[in-house]
């Protein structure tokens, strides 16, 4: 019994390790790839499970994650076709597709392809970027710009090498940071600023010609208007001159009816405000109070001798002009 019991021992130990032998495990993250006698088939194995093999060194299995990984590319220097160096960093989103083909290309492992991956970055980065100019990666004007475009550019070059090669395939490319060697960066900013200050100059000159125009403008209507109420206002002068000379054409008829009229606005005045007044009814103009001051101003009645109206000037036109 005890020797069936060692028999079956033995037994299922190598049964384990055949199974361990001539089996092998593909998790959902992982594709693999079966060699025999060191040659790579062409097909992979993409689906997760448990699948057989011939026992090593007939058959061996190469197994890599298929998960997207991120290549960063380190920051140099690179320089534009208008002679301008450009510090870029980059980004790239890969994965293996064809193990077979990046088996084949990098027996070493998955650090051989990354390797070559980034010199492929570098190679195509250049290439693009020494085709450009400055002013498309670092520019106030956003029509200038045209980072998206050198991307796309940059990502197609070397999603085909990627791709045809390596059996790799570029997921996403993208410039992470882009920024200017300390030497020329102030004269790069003192270009910018003096491009700006000028732009400024042109809208400011602009806006004075537009502000003296619209002043221009409203100085001619200004003109337009003040004429037209001159000559209104020359046309009222003159009719209001003709129709008082008709009242001083009266007054010369009446000189007693102006003595009268010029008498009461001159008590009129007096009595404007609330006034207390102790004095003779016969001292002027007071007198016009008089009771008997309607038969001395009858016409008839008043003396119109040189003593009489001292003192009266004589009527003349009004001055409806006004002070000057």
């Amino acid at each position: 019994m005890k020797n069936l019991g060692t028999v079956l021992a033995a037994v299922f130990l190598a049964v384990v390790l055949i199974l361990y032998m001539c089996t092998f495990e593909v998790r959902f993250t992982e594709v693999a790839i079966k060699k025999t006698w060191g040659k790579p088939a062409r097909e992979a194995i993409t689906e997760p499970g448990l699948n057989f093999k011939l026992p090593p060194p007939i058959q061996t299995v190469v197994v890599y994650d298929k998960r997207i990984r991120i290549l960063e590319d380190r920051t140099e220097e690179t320089r534009t076709v208008d002679g301008k160096n450009l510090v870029a960093t980059t980004y790239t989103l890969w994965r293996i597709t064809d193990p077979a083909r990046f088996h084949t290309n990098f027996p070493a492992g998955e650090e051989e392809g990354e390797k070559k991956l980034r010199t492929t970055v570098q190679a195509h980065k250049h290439a693009v970027i020494g085709k450009r100019k400055l002013e498309e990666f670092i520019s106030t004007e956003g029509e200038v710009r045209k980072i998206g475009e050198i991307e796309e550019e940059i990502t197609r070059a070397i999603a085909r090498d990627a791709s045809n090669q390596y059996g790799v395939e570029v997921v996403d490319f993208g410039i992470k940071k882009l920024g200017l060697p300390e030497a020329v960066t102030t004269a790069i900013f003192e270009s910018m600023k003096s491009n700006e200050e000028k732009k400024a100059s042109q809208y400011t000159a602009q806006a004075e010609a537009q502000a003296a125009a619209i002043l221009a403008q409203a100085r001619a209507a200004e003109s337009r208007i003040l004429a037209a109420a001159d000559k209104k206002v020359q046309a009222i002068r003159t009719e209001a001159e003709g129709v008082v000379s008709e009242y001083y054409k009266k007054f010369h008829e009446h000189p007693e009816l102006r003595i009268f009229l010029d008498t009461l606005n001159t008590v009129a005045e007096a009595l404007r405000y609330r006034t207390t007044l102790v004095t003779s009814t016969k001292t002027p103009p007071w007198d016009v109070l008089d009771e008997t001051a309607p038969e001395r101003f009858a016409p008839g009645k008043l003396r119109t001798d040189a003593t009489e109206l001292s003192g009266i000037p004589e009527p003349q036109p009004a001055n409806l002009a006004g002070p000057e």
